[in-house]
């Protein structure tokens, strides 16, 4: 017997205690079996070992294991040559089943289809039996070698084990002078051990998880409603199936839910090939943050995006606890903009640049050649870690809500990302993002206010209670960076081979660098104005004193060739126009000017008299309480701004209950990833100006190879028209 994973199906043939069993329907918890006793009974999945027994056999029930296991080949050999003899004499069947029937079974006159008695179908068989062993080679040589007596089976001999297999089936059929010295779990009460997996399989990381001596209490009482009030439990033995049943079953509930998550994860895989399919995932992070505000630890979580085939992450956000669709939409902003990381004292002398457009000038970077860089000093590429941005293809997460939002869907569908969801609690399903999460842990223990991953690694004291400096959630995302840039894309990744060269472990750069030789370039988009794609739509109409929403007046120079727009200018039912607004800051819109294809910022009117971060659910609670109050019903606007304005402060510089205090304390992280995100657009266009009208170089794909013909059907046009706006998306 080996260790074997099988696959189990419908008719596929189990070992057990009580003969052989044929799996007759797969259950959602177990199998249902036909014994060759005759009865039929579900059996829980952990009850059975994947363990095959010759060609035919594809598992053995635990009640087998491990006393099956212990005994040499031989004797398994012979008592199962036993188990067969009285299954055929009694049914017909070598193995007691008609849907495990060989070819011409059944043969006459075994079975009772042909009205023979017990005793004649055994004088039958001792001459079947008898004449199969004279031909058969090796049992004719141990009875020359004086080891056997004769090669004939006596009718009493298989009326002998006709009433063992009766009374205890294939464990009475085992020799007894091969066991002397040994004692297996079999010396336990049979009802006693089936009670006990029974109550094993309960545990699949669901409930919570009781000692031994609870599990003992509880199958013992179960024994006694069912009538067995005086079991042969052996103290030492019972002891030791337990404890073995325990671990196997798993150490804890985590564990305990991993095992049984693989009994249900999916046989077939879908690996990806091409650095543009993505995986996400958000969980929470191992680390306390500093909330300024109230000056406490508190919880945020973590965002990954990265690529399934090459393991490279392309993004990593902090964000406070109860993300929104829109933060995972800004992990595929991270993913697809030119620029994904910015690390201190990093440079690019590692990163072999592929897929980027004839547009930039990249003359004086490095580029690499095989494996190793030639390095072109450049004092404007220090502190700053390049990856390219791709533009995904696929993108596989989890069930979660956010993911399958509406906002989100729609973002994805505006780009043409595919989004492969897993199954509902089956973390299984997305290994990938599961084990970036895993990786991430390395981090975690790099700076002050880590927590543990659970309870059980938790110190006494920690963060403020430890006098530990702890990081704010903006230095906490920078440190995160720039452990990917130093440390995770450097490090050699288990799962990153080659084909041809299985020992030979590849960093997440080179295998990225070796995908893009194999699938040809990466098509990154570059506008500098991506952000604002990724930001909901809002249709205002303007007026002479500009755009209102709710009840916040935005106005600005570029709004003055639209105060009187027509019917039908940017949609056809209305003259509304489209603005772009960042739930992160409603204290300003944007939008894109159709002429110049700029985005242009539209700011409230009363931005310059409010000094806190101003988020939608800052203001929407504003809103409220002056409904509330009564107010908001003048029609005068700068009383209107007056009475929000006296809200938002009276909110924001003294908030009256911890649950404000903490949806502050989340509001100035967004607020502040705001003004990071629209910064670095800034940034982009100012970059550009600088290159506009240069000579811009192209760099190699390869060194050693010529420049094929650009692309024009795929190459990215700086001053072709940025993609219209889908507001059905949005």
């Amino acid at each position: 017997m080996t260790d074997a994973v099988v696959a189990l199906t419908v008719g596929a043939r189990i070992l057990t205690a009580d003969g052989y069993a044929v799996v007759t329907e797969l259950e959602r918890h177990g199998a249902r079996l036909r014994f060759s006793t005759g009865d039929v009974r579900s059996v829980n999945y952990i009850q059975i070992e994947a363990r095959t027994v010759g060609d035919d056999v594809q598992a053995v029930h635990s009640s087998l294991y491990p006393w099956w296991e212990q005994l040499e080949v031989a004797v398994r050999r012979a008592a199962l040559f036993k188990q067969e003899c009285v299954l055929e004499a009694r049914t017909g069947y070598r193995f007691g089943l008609p849907e495990l029937a060989q070819p011409g079974e059944p043969f006459f006159p075994f079975g009772d289809t042909f009205g023979l008695s017990l005793a004649a179908r055994y004088k039958a068989m001792s001459k079947v039996v008898s004449f199969e062993r004279s031909v058969d080679r090796e049992v004719m040589r141990r009875v020359y070698d004086g080891e056997l007596a004769s090669h004939r089976i006596a009718q009493r001999t298989l009326q002998r084990w006709d009433t063992l297999w009766a009374e205890g089936q294939l464990r009475a059929l085992v020799d007894g002078r091969s066991i002397k010295d040994r004692k297996g779990f079999d010396a336990l009460d049979a009802d006693f051990r089936r009670v006990a997996l029974e109550k094993f399989a309960e545990y699949d990381g669901s409930k919570s998880r009781p000692n031994l001596q609870e599990i003992e209490r509880q199958v013992r009482v179960t024994l006694k409603q069912s009538g067995v009030t005086d079991p042969h439990l052996p103290d030492r033995l019972t002891q030791e199936f337990l404890s073995y049943h325990w671990r196997a079953t798993g150490s804890s509930v985590r564990a305990q839910r991993s095992k049984s998550l693989r009994r249900v994860s999916g046989h077939e895989s879908y690996p990806a090939q091409h650095p543009s399919e993505l995986g996400t995932d958000l969980t929470l992070a191992n680390n306390f943050v500093l909330d300024p505000l109230r000056e406490r630890a508190i919880n945020v979580e973590v965002g990954v995006i990265h690529s399934i085939a090459a393991r490279v992450i392309h993004g990593i956000r902090v964000f406070p606890r109860g993300a929104r669709g829109i933060d995972v939409g800004l992990l595929v902003y991270d993913a697809m903009r030119q620029f994904s990381m910015v690390v201190d004292g990093t440079t690019i002398d590692d990163f072999r640049w592929c897929g980027i457009p004839q547009s930039l000038d990249l003359g004086g970077n490095p580029v690499h050649v095989g494996r190793r860089p030639i390095v072109k000093p450049d004092a404007s590429i220090q502190g700053v870690h390049y990856l390219p941005g791709v533009a995904p293809t696929s993108l596989r997460s989890d069930h979660g809500s956010i993911f399958v939002g509406e906002h989100f869907r729609a973002l994805l569908d505006q780009f043409g990302i595919e989004l492969r969801l897993s199954r509902g609690k089956k973390p299984t399903d997305n290994p990938h993002s599961e084990r970036k999460m895993e990786d991430l842990e390395r981090a975690y223990q790099q700076v002050p206010g880590y927590k543990g991953r659970s309870i059980h690694q938790r110190g006494r004291f920690i963060g403020i209670e430890a006098d530990e400096p702890l990081l704010t959630a903006e230095e906490l995302e920078r440190h995160f960076r720039r452990w990917v840039a130093l440390d995770y894309h450097r490090m050699p990744h288990d799962g990153l081979t080659l084909p041809g060269a299985p020992g030979i472990r590849l960093t997440p750069l080179e295998m990225h660098d070796a995908l893009a030789d194999a699938t040809g370039r990466i098509l990154v988009p570059q506008h500098p104005d991506l952000l604002y794609q990724f930001l909901p739509i809002i249709w205002l109409a303007p007026g002479h004193a500009g755009v209102e929403h709710k009840n916040l007046t935005y106005d600005a120079p570029v709004l003055e060739d639209f105060r009187t727009v027509r019917v039908g200018t940017f949609r056809a039912q209305d003259h509304a126009m489209p603005f772009h607004l960042d739930p992160r800051d409603v204290t300003r819109l944007w939008f894109r000017h159709p002429e110049t294809d700029r985005i242009h910022e539209v700011p409230w009117k009363g931005r310059h008299l409010i000094h806190a971060p101003l988020v939608d659910v800052v203001r929407d609670r504003a809103l409220q309480r002056i409904k509330e109050r009564g107010g908001n019903k003048s029609i005068n606007k700068t009383r209107i701004m007056r009475q929000i304005i006296d809200e938002i402060g009276e909110l924001t510089t003294a908030p009256s209950t911890d649950e404000w205090r903490a949806k502050l304390a989340a509001a100035q992280m967004r607020w502040e990833q705001s003004q990071r995100d629209h910064a670095e657009v800034a940034d982009a266009h100012r970059a550009l100006q600088v290159h506009a009208g240069s000579e811009l170089t192209q760099v190699l794909p390869r060194e050693s190879a010529p420049q094929p013909a650009r692309d024009e059907a795929n190459a990215i046009d700086f001053d072709a028209a940025f993609p219209d706006y889908d507001s059905e998306a949005i």
